[in-house]
């Protein structure tokens, strides 16, 4: 498996484990220290095993187009923007894995239901510009750290409802793929996802997926 990309091997594990709901080849995409961090499903392997195990009892999606909207990678870190049809809803989700040894070794996630009539995940989805990667996360970077509207591109668009006050955001991650970053940030109840694509030097369109943090979870680990 370490021939392919992490990216390839993140949405075959997808399309196997939750689009074939193939629960036979998990020790082919989770390594064996697997750690959870959705507030939906136990830690480890056996945990995601338990999941998918239940997932098998629900009917099938009569159509089988994959939910991903968008990807990115970067180094040992993928992430999945995808859109959902989930108990007569559509919600937008965030997947964040880290791999190790070319498997899934941690996930974490975030699901926010859409509005009605509208979506929060429609927009440019092309990868571009693969050698300014740097460059546009440390112009991201500092647009959290320091928003300034003249890091916005005179054409900005975002497709979040919501979005939490940066200055009230403690950042974790940010990783980049060409024009497409990401930030997975918290405050004191929420966990979000911030993704911008980036056009000549400038933040161009957004787009936020946030979960308030619940109370409990069937896990030790934190949503982060």
């Amino acid at each position: 498996m370490s021939s392919i990309s992490n990216k390839a091997i993140v949405l075959a594990a997808l399309r196997r484990l939750i689009g074939e709901r193939n629960t036979s080849v998990i020790d082919t995409y989770l390594h064996d220290s697997y750690i959870q961090h959705s507030p939906m499903v136990k830690d480890g392997k056996a945990g995601l095993l338990e999941a998918l195990e239940q997932l098998k009892q629900q009917p099938a999606p009569a159509e089988a187009k994959s939910p991903v909207v968008r990807t990115i990678e970067d180094g040992d870190y993928v992430m999945l923007h995808m859109a959902v049809a989930f108990m007569g809803k559509s919600v937008a989700i965030v997947d964040l894995y880290r791999l190790e040894e070319g498997k899934l070794a941690e996930h974490w996630d975030a699901t926010q239901e859409q509005p009605e009539n509208a979506s929060i995940t429609e927009g440019a989805t092309e990868i571009t510009d693969l050698h300014l990667t740097a460059g546009n996360k440390a112009i991201v970077e500092q647009y959290f750290r320091k928003p300034d509207v003249a890091l916005l591109s005179p054409d900005y668009r975002s497709h979040n409802v919501n979005t939490p006050g940066l200055a009230t955001r403690r950042v974790h991650r940010i990783i980049g793929e060409g024009n497409f970053v990401m930030v997975q940030s918290s405050a004191a109840d929420v966990v979000c996802y911030d993704i911008y694509r980036l056009q000549e030097g400038l933040l161009a369109e957004h787009w936020q997926v946030a979960q308030a943090i619940p109370e409990r979870m069937p896990h030790n680990n934190g949503m982060i």
